[in-house]
């Protein structure tokens, strides 16, 4: 029990490093790594020696949202944030919230990420001219297209975002806590780059792979020793 309990969380763990290993190139994509604890009850207990026999499971999934670095792209609708806060999205599930600030324009001039989904500013989606002049964008976020401002990028944040619930296509949803208006800058024609150390990350296989191994082999010969017993006794009987 205790070996099987074990290789559960390192198997978790591993899933987890080689997804961080698989988003290195991913822009805006947090770290996630997955945090164990001690279980209160105990499932199973020591016939013999030692019998303070600790039992782990995953508990939870912790990101670290320590910002990626910036990547120029040279895209006037791509962009980054420096410091704290996430780009508001509109999806059919409601408000999203990204690091990932790939954008471009749909058929109807809007500003949507790669999915389609609009990118929402203070007054609801951004739409430019196809047809207009370039953009530019200011440090605040504002956008103006042939020298009017059509639209400002709404950016929130979160006092926890480790509580945010992750919805696939690199975007987040907001659980019990509402978001609030950030004061992130905006870096126009960057990315965010993911925040993954890809040696870190290395180093953690290597390690759980290791751990993996040492508690299969232990596993193993826990088996051979307890056949060894049986045989003996059944002899002896």
């Amino acid at each position: 029990m205790v070996g099987l309990s074990a290789q559960q969380v390192l198997r978790q763990r591993m899933d987890s490093t080689a997804n961080n290993l698989a988003n290195m190139t991913t822009a805006g994509f947090k770290v996630e790594h997955v945090v164990s604890r001690e279980l209160s009850e105990k499932p199973a207990s020591a016939s013999d020696l030692p019998g303070d026999i600790a039992f782990t499971d995953a508990w939870m999934l912790q990101r670290d949202f320590s910002p990626g670095p910036l990547e120029r792209t040279g895209n006037p609708l791509d962009f980054a944030l420096e410091g704290e806060g996430f780009f508001v999205v509109e999806t059919p599930g409601g408000e999203a919230f990204t690091r990932d600030g790939r954008f471009g324009l749909d058929d109807q001039g809007r500003v949507v990420t790669r999915n389609g989904d609009p990118v929402l500013g203070d007054g609801g989606p951004i739409t430019l001219n196809p047809d207009g002049g370039p953009i530019s964008v200011s440090r605040e976020g504002s956008i103006s297209q042939d020298g009017v401002v059509v639209g400002t990028l709404r950016v929130s944040t979160f006092n926890t975002p480790g509580a945010l619930e992750k919805i696939g296509a690199n975007m987040w949803r907001a659980t019990d806590e509402a978001p609030r208006t950030a004061e992130g800058r905006i870096a126009a024609g960057f990315v965010e780059g993911s925040n993954v150390n890809a040696i870190q990350e290395l180093t953690n296989m290597i390690e759980i792979s290791r751990a993996y191994t040492s508690v299969a082999k232990m596993l193993s010969q826990s088996d051979e020793l307890r056949g060894t017993s049986i045989d003996k006794l059944a002899r002896v009987g």
